[in-house]
């Protein structure tokens, strides 16, 4: 009988998270292992786990929770809402849970995950392993501190980088034996199929201008300010480059929004005018978008976890230029299959833009490296087959 593992997500949107879910479940032996989801909103994750058959329920965090945000100050009537909406909805999850029995393992997806998933552990019986999936760097302040208590009931933390490990471990020191690394993987076949001139004619973009890129969900820390201002210095050395901007708003919590209103501003501000365009969010587009650039930017402000859009541009044969910091350094080898700037520095990013634009071989150089670096350690396969060598060890001791 396959090893029942059900998946808690807080959010439906598709970020780097949630990608990485969708590229494990898609190679998930399900022989070995039968997959469950539950998810605290509803979304595009929802449409992408019923394409790949996998039982997935809606279990609506309330409002008060899901806009609880570790990023931005909550108010006290926010907290006290949160606390008082927060009883309920753990009892509701627990009745729910019980009704998919047998539960052999708990796969939580997100710092709220990882809280829900610990209190189910600790109140079911039979109890079920529980793995916390870090695609981030530890929270402070207060989701920090029931991090810590929480984290006694995580059989295994599995980080999405060396630097995500190492902060989990220095935040949280019981942790120490607990904490595995696994990289993220994507589906190679997809990124490396996209026509670049297909999408430009479908979007109206320049057909022959070069065309440098940023993609990622519009956060304060992903550095598209940057990327603006590293665009403005560029078009004034080389007025001919065109710019493009993919993503949009995807965060409940509070602190966010009205991203991209605020982007566009900056954007007719600069004078950037004509020279760029902003897509919004794409889907079954991305292979397209990344095959249509010259040169894919990444220009976070902090370190980055990981680095789903790094990875993904490198599969599609996209040149990156990447903020230097966190689990980028576990990608890119400056000059070998990328190039490296410091983190919110507009001026070296634009001089990178400006150098790797001028040197064609540089460029299909570091592209062909990047492919080759994709397909060895960033593959959906070898990411799932790790996943679920993990997966074994933990229910080695388990009755089926």
């Amino acid at each position: 009988m396959p090893r029942r593992i059900l998946y808690l997500n807080p959010s439906a949107h598709l970020g780097g998270a949630e990608r990485s879910l969708v590229s494990l479940l898609e190679a998930l032996d399900r022989n070995q292992y039968q997959p469950l989801a539950a998810l605290g909103h509803p979304g595009l994750l929802q449409n992408e786990l019923q394409r790949l058959k996998v039982p997935c329920e809606v279990w609506p965090f309330p409002d008060a929770v899901l806009r609880y945000s570790r990023f931005h100050r909550n108010s006290i009537r926010a907290r006290a809402q949160a606390g008082w909406q927060l009883p309920g909805f753990l009892l509701r999850t627990r009745a729910l849970a019980r009704k998919l029995r047998p539960l052999h393992l708990l796969h939580a997806n997100g710092i709220k995950s990882h809280l829900q998933a610990a209190w189910l552990s600790a109140t079911l019986a039979p109890r079920p392993l529980l793995l916390w999936h870090a695609h981030d760097f530890p929270p402070a302040g207060e989701a920090g501190w029931l991090l810590a208590a929480a984290a006694r009931r995580a059989d295994l933390v599995i980080a999405n980088s060396q630097a995500v490990a190492q902060a989990w471990l220095a935040r949280i020191p019981s942790l120490a034996g607990r904490v595995e690394v696994v990289h993220n993987g994507i589906n190679l076949r997809i990124f490396a199929g996209g026509n670049g001139p297909a999408f430009r004619a479908r979007h109206r973009l320049w057909p022959q201008a070069p065309l440098v890129g940023m993609v990622g969900i519009l956060a304060p820390w992903k550095g598209q300010e940057i990327f603006l201002q590293a665009a403005r210095r560029v078009l004034d050395a080389r007025p001919e480059v065109r710019f493009l901007l993919v993503g949009d708003d995807v965060y409940d919590t509070s602190g966010h929004g009205g991203r991209r209103q605020m982007l566009e501003s900056l954007a007719a501000d600069l004078g950037l005018g004509e020279a760029i365009r902003f897509t919004g969010f794409l889907d079954a587009e991305m292979a397209d978008a990344y095959a249509a650039l010259d040169l894919a930017v990444h220009a976070s402000t902090r370190p980055e976890p990981f680095g789903m859009v790094i990875i993904e541009a490198m599969a599609a044969g996209a040149p990156v230029v990447a903020a230097a910091a966190g689990g980028v350094l576990e990608i890119i080898r400056p000059g070998e299959n990328g190039w490296l700037t410091p983190p919110g520095d507009a001026a070296g990013l634009a001089q990178a833009i400006l150098k790797l634009l001028a040197d064609d071989n540089l460029r299909m150089r570091l592209s062909r490296q990047a492919r080759a670096d994709a397909s060895r350690n960033f593959s959906m396969d070898v990411y799932a087959a790790k996943m679920q060598s993990i997966y074994d060890k933990l229910v080695s001791g388990i009755q089926a």
